[in-house]
């Protein structure tokens, strides 16, 4: 049903398609997402060899838990789901770290690291301002781009083991399925880059059964309809195996929220018809409903999940962003975990199949994150530390380094690129912050009467950096009409007034430089309105007379090179950026 892209979306979020549309363009990205979702705990449990038994299990979770937690993300529950189409997806990046904690320790030590990993997601999304500096592009980047590393070092063990057994059938099995794949994504239309990858799999699997590697004994046994059989034992190993792979599964759930953040933002951008500033208070909700997602992965004792990217590509072809569309794909998964048969089928895949599509998942993640760095950064020194990380993380992924015996812990931890490399990434990016120059500080009471101060304060720093009094001027003006943003004042002069706890909020101001330029970042509190698409409507409307209240705004807009505006939730975040005058 799919057809070219479109401009913009023919339905927005709380907009209603009939209900045989949204049946048909959920069953289609269903239809797509079961193939390649069910890759990843059919390859953990295989390459763990962890049993039939927890790998129809960890199917049968994986569509439950996938079904359950877009639906969550949809509906949204407080503080949890973004309230918009996000379709939840197993995780294909976590499988070396999910067979490593199989190895070591099973399912009771999968279950708690992957508890772990959600609650830093749900952490991350109550604090996402806060993290900003930490959870950057350069970081989140970095660690996408090592992520290829590892993932890569799976797909070689399994074709390494296919290959032990019928070398020729296994290879030529998972050439065929990756040049299939690449050709489509490569060369397609829009649409036939949408299904390269299903079609890959799809002609892999016909290869392999010509060339007898493809074994149908499992989906012979399965019944039609009905449960997977025997949950397995509700166990919590906390020993050894769990403390050495805890830094790993941190990493993890760090990544998994700057991949929600991401997507969030990316389907802000195609569904909706006008241009509008990204609301960061449904970011943090989507970022809570990837923890929400892997809370219950972890109790059910399959892999993590992220939000699926594809998404955004079929937003952009069918024009449908509907929440209804979201609702239909969580039932359609939920529906397919109880028929075993369908679950049987595609956990049946041959790994030499898988292994062709993993190299086309490892391949767009190394691109993913170089263009999240070069996309959202221009500091030289920051995409310098990517690089550096990336082969640091390589060096002790495949063990280039001869390193003394340091015990079980800092033994595990140095033997993986994703914990040496993500760490040096942090380490690398504060220092840079650190070692910036100052910035400086203010804070008071978020009051009108706060203007006297901030203006001291403003004075101070344009004196330090050696400015004009014209370049001091216009610092004091943007700070004022800033303020009279985040605490405004009725027509009558007289202040709004507000709750007792919401009277007390602080205001905080950062000024910064990068050499003539200031950067004044105002956290406060704000109104329901985002200042920066204001001004975006007042720059349409120029040949209009403002109204007496948007004049703050007119000035603003004058006397500012660019104003961003971040909503989260209790805490509106105003960046601006001024020049000297005459430089605009």
């Amino acid at each position: 049903m799919a057809t070219a892209p479109t401009q913009s979306p023919r339905y927005e979020a709380h907009e209603h398609p009939s209900l045989p549309a949204s049946l048909g363009y959920g069953a289609q990205f269903s239809l797509i997402a079961s193939a390649t979702l069910l890759v990843t705990p059919v390859v953990v449990a295989t390459a763990s060899e962890s049993g039939e038994a927890y790998l129809v299990w960890s199917v049968f979770a994986s569509l439950v838990v996938v079904g359950v937690s877009t639906i969550l993300q949809v509906r949204r529950v407080g503080f949890v789901g973004s309230g918009a189409v996000l379709p939840m997806f197993t995780a294909a990046f976590a499988i070396p770290f999910c067979i490593t904690a199989l190895e070591e320790g099973g399912p009771a030590t999968l279950a708690p690291l992957v508890v772990v990993s959600a609650a830093v997601q749900l952490v991350v999304s109550r604090r996402l301002f806060l993290l900003r500096r930490v959870v950057t592009p350069v970081v989140g980047g970095t660690v996408v781009m090592i992520l290829s590393i590892t993932l890569a070092s799976v797909v070689f063990a399994i074709l390494d083991d296919a290959t032990l057994v019928a070398p020729e059938e296994a290879s030529l099995t998972a050439l065929v399925t990756m040049v299939v794949a690449a050709a489509l994504m490569l060369r397609g239309s829009a649409l036939l880059r949408f299904w390269g990858p299903l079609a890959g799999i799809v002609v892999g699997c016909v290869v392999s059964g010509a060339l007898g590697i493809f074994e149908t004994g499992r989906i012979a046994r399965a019944s039609w309809v009905g449960l997977p059989g025997q949950h397995p034992p509700l166990e919590v190993d906390l020993g050894l195996s769990f403390w050495t792979l805890l830094p790993a599964f941190f990493f993890l759930g760090v990544i998994i929220a700057i991949q929600a953040n991401g997507a969030a933002i990316a389907m802000q951008r195609v569904a909706w018809r006008d241009n509008r500033a990204i609301d960061f208070r449904q970011v943090q909700g989507a970022v809570a409903g990837a923890g929400a997602s892997n809370l219950l992965a972890g109790f059910a004792g399959t892999v993590p999940n992220a939000i699926n990217p594809a998404i955004v590509s079929f937003t952009q072809m069918t024009g449908v962003a509907s929440r209804r569309l979201g609702y239909t794909i969580g039932a359609i998964l939920i529906t397919l975990a109880f028929l075993p048969k369908v679950s049987a089928l595609i956990s049946s895949i041959p790994g030499p199949v898988m292994a062709g599509y993993l190299i086309m998942v490892t391949g767009t993640l190394f691109v993913d994150g170089a263009q999240t760095i070069l996309g959202n950064e221009q500091n030289r020194e920051k995409v310098a530390v990517a690089g550096v990380c990336f082969w640091i993380a390589a060096a002790f992924q495949f063990k280039l380094f001869t390193l003394p015996d340091l015990g079980p812990v800092w033994g595990a931890l140095l033997k993986s690129g994703i914990t040496t490399g993500g760490l040096a990434a942090i380490v690398m990016v504060l220092y840079l912050e650190l070692t910036n120059p100052r910035r400086m500080r203010f804070s008071s009471r978020l009051h009108i009467d706060a203007l006297s101060e901030l203006n001291e304060f403003i004075n101070t720093f344009a004196r330090r950096r050696g400015w004009d009094q014209a370049m001091e001027e216009r610092l004091r003006a943007v700070a004022e009409e800033t303020l009279l943003v985040l605490a405004p004042i009725d027509l009558a002069g007289e202040e709004q007034e507000a709750e007792e706890g919401v009277a007390q909020r602080q205001l905080v101001v950062l000024a910064s430089s990068e050499g003539a330029v200031a950067d004044l970042e105002f956290i406060g509190g704000g109104d329901e309105s985002n200042l920066e698409d204001q001004i975006r409507q007042l720059q349409q409307h120029d040949t209009e007379e403002p109204a007496e209240h948007e004049l703050s705004l007119v000035l603003l807009r004058s006397y500012a090179s660019s104003v961003r505006h971040q909503q989260y939730h209790d805490t509106d975040i105003i960046t601006v950026r001024v020049v000297p005058p005459g430089d605009r």
